[in-house]
């Protein structure tokens, strides 16, 4: 089997090929309005100019600072002038000009200041030192005497501005001047009475000293602190109700020496070993607990460990008495230690601090000396600079003054024609684009796989209309529907199916022809085929085999004919049998929906190798969904361009509610730019054109 193409259907030069009308049609309507609106609009215009050239050295950046970018100062000097060339100051100068005053659009103007700032423009010429100032409109004499005289008026209020900036400058310099030389002789007074009067050697000797000190006081405070947390932290522990019996684990050693210096205590230890040594006797002699003397030593010791408890109790209490009066005499002698040394602390660091702000107070004075002694340098070059620049040519020049041209020399319209038909063209591609993305129709078989996920029994290529006859269209349809017979009996060789209904979502997509020459096509291979027309509204089979006026299927569901063969006549093929749609009748939907009609129906096709039931669209009646009930395949016929997925989604959801079984799709009057996707579908048939006559 053939691989599947790669799809292009979606691709913007295939779009644009199969819409190239809608292409042609918004282009040439909008190319038509925009080209008019550009001749009837825009018309040829005059353009003067004069040019200025303006030097790059300028006083207003000689000053700056070195580091500074000279080009970008530069940039900025020409923006500032710039500026200045359309001031309203200038322009209202200008207007007062005799030859500028009596031309008709200035007197004429509401407010001409404001109409000849909107119609003129400066700008820089690039990569140059030239400023040129441009005017365009229809009247070339009054536009060159206005550009001229805005040129002469710029420049004359520069030259003033410059002399008048000179002038202030060189004033204000020179008072700087002045004032920095007195500023530089009292700094230099008041660092040499700083020296003398603040003792500045002395104090740096006894920097040092007074460090070291602060060192010692710092170690001393220190150690001061940590005496006093100790002492606070056991006065705690003693303080603490309960904790009486912690005063072994905070001085162990002075606690038992507190003991042993008891006289009582060491009195009463020893009688108790005697009395133990005693009662160990009297086990070696065999009395037991009984004996009276036995008796006598058990209650002499259980008497001496309580006195002994008691008075170890006391002693706890006493020693716990004496520990407490102790730590907070130490607390107290912490603290005054701590209060003392950071007195002194301060003390010192206050000292310190004195000799550092007088060293500083010397230091600040000396670059307060210094700064001062560089601004009096630099202020001494702006003088000289400045009086080097008053004898200096000027730095702005007319290059060329404006002049009236003869002939419009601006023409826009056949630029603004060529934008118009750039336009048209995408705005007509871009229509084209969308109608395509909105499109939901199917137009190649590539399309129904992707988007139906059903099989492609094959498609039919359009035929134009002066090629429409009916035996044109058979012979067109004839290879494509052998192709599409093969596909279908093909597709089904794991089962015998009898009967196949031929439908569609709509009317219009051609399932008659097709029908019909496809039950010719089966017949052809010595099968005994019937063809049934079952759209008693539309009877496309019985009208172009021109069988309205014979017995047919309706006659037959209704009892009217005695026996089968009354109403199935003979086809153009040996093996085919044609049941026609027979009288129209409105009430066909519910004969059809009968159960012994449907029985009779059924029985017909067991006669039969293989049956093709043409039926209405299944969105236009209800009969489709009830034969769909009755045969064994489906087979969907759809037209190219004009079935969309709406109407076969619902029509799937409609015989899907039925138990329908939809094997296959046809697709019918494919376009020949598509049939390229034709090949490569359901094992490799390529069909080539057909009739689109029928329902």
């Amino acid at each position: 089997m053939p691989t599947v193409p790669e799809r292009e259907d979606d691709a913007p030069a295939t779009a644009l090929l199969q819409r190239w009308r809608t292409v042609l049609l918004v282009s040439l309507v909008v190319g038509a309005v925009s080209l008019s609106a550009v001749w009837a609009l825009v018309h040829p215009k005059f353009a003067v100019d004069a040019t200025v050239h303006v030097a790059p050295v300028v006083r207003p950046i000689m000053y700056s600072d070195h580091d500074t970018d000279i080009s970008r100062q530069y940039r900025e000097y020409i923006s500032t002038e710039l500026v200045a060339m359309t001031s309203p100051a200038v322009i209202s100068a200008t207007l007062d000009l005799p030859e500028v005053s009596s031309l008709s659009r200035v007197r004429t103007a509401t407010d001409p200041v404001r109409h000849v700032i909107k119609t003129i423009t400066a700008e820089q010429v690039k990569g140059t030192q030239l400023v040129k100032i441009s005017m365009v409109s229809e009247d070339p004499a009054g536009m060159a005497a206005i550009v001229n005289g805005i040129v002469q008026m710029y420049l004359r209020r520069h030259e003033n501005k410059k002399r008048t900036w000179d002038e202030r400058r060189l004033s204000s310099l020179r008072a700087e001047q002045i004032q920095l030389e007195a500023q530089l002789e009292a700094k230099a007074v008041q660092l040499r009475q700083a020296a003398i009067d603040r003792g500045l050697s002395v104090a740096q000797g006894a920097g040092a000293s007074i460090d070291a000190s602060i060192s010692e006081l710092q170690t001393l405070l220190t150690q001061a602190n940590k005496d006093r947390a100790l002492a606070v932290a056991k006065l705690a522990t003693l303080n603490d109700e309960g904790e009486t019996d912690s005063v072994a684990s905070l001085d162990p050693a002075g606690f038992e020496a507190f003991l042993g210096a008891d006289a009582e205590l060491l009195s009463l230890k020893e009688q108790l070993r005697s009395a133990e040594l005693s009662a160990l006797s009297d086990e070696r002699l065999g009395r037991g607990p009984d004996h009276p003397d036995a008796r006598g030593r058990t209650q002499l010791i259980a008497a001496l460990q309580d006195r002994i408890s008691e008075r170890a109790a006391a002693l706890r209490e006493a020693f716990v008495d004496s520990e407490r009066r102790r730590l907070e005499t130490d607390l107290r002698n912490a603290g005054l230690s701590g209060e003392v040394f950071q007195a002194e602390l301060e003390r010192l660091t206050k000292e310190q601090t004195d000799v550092a702000e007088r060293l500083f107070q010397l230091e600040d004075l000396r670059h307060e000396r210094e700064q001062l002694e560089g601004t009096l340098t630099q202020v001494r070059q702006k003088i000289r600079s400045v009086e080097v620049e008053q004898n200096r040519s000027p730095r702005i020049t007319i290059d060329s003054l404006a002049s009236a041209p003869d002939v419009p020399n601006i023409d826009k319209r056949l630029k603004y024609s060529a934008v118009a038909v750039l336009m048209s063209l995408f705005m007509g591609a871009g229509a084209a684009l969308l109608r395509h993305r909105l499109d939901t129709s199917f137009r190649n078989p590539a399309q129904v796989t992707e988007r139906l996920g059903v099989r492609v029994l094959g498609s039919v290529g359009y035929i134009p209309d002066k090629q429409n006859s009916r035996n044109a269209a058979d012979q067109r349809m004839l290879e494509p529907v052998r192709g599409i017979s093969a596909a279908l009996l093909a597709g089904s060789r794991d089962r015998q199916p009898r009967s196949r209904l031929i439908t569609s979502p709509t009317r219009g997509t051609g399932k008659s022809s097709l029908a019909m020459n496809l039950a010719n096509s089966l017949a052809s291979t010595g099968r005994r085929v019937l063809l049934v027309d079952a759209d008693n509204h539309g009877q496309g089979i019985t009208r172009r085999l021109g069988m309205g006026d014979r017995l047919g299927l309706r006659e037959f569901l209704a009892d009217t004919c005695s026996v089968p063969d009354d109403a199935v006549h003979a086809g153009g093929v040996a093996g085919l049998g044609i049941l026609p749609a027979g009288v129209r009748d409105d009430q066909f939907g519910e004969l059809l929906g009968r159960k012994q009609a449907q029985a009779k129906l059924v029985g017909l096709f067991e006669g039969y190798d293989e049956v093709i039931v043409d039926s209405p669209p299944v969105l236009a009646k209800s009969d489709a969904t009830v034969l769909a009930t009755l045969v064994d395949d489906v087979v969907l016929v759809l037209r190219s361009g004009r079935s969309t997925r709406e109407e076969v989604y619902a029509s799937q959801q409609h015989l899907a509610a039925v138990g329908g079984k939809v094997v296959g799709v046809i697709l019918n009057a494919v376009d020949k730019r598509d049939a390229r996707y034709s090949y490569g579908y359901t094992y490799g048939y390529n069909y080539a054109y057909s009739d689109q006559g029928g329902t």
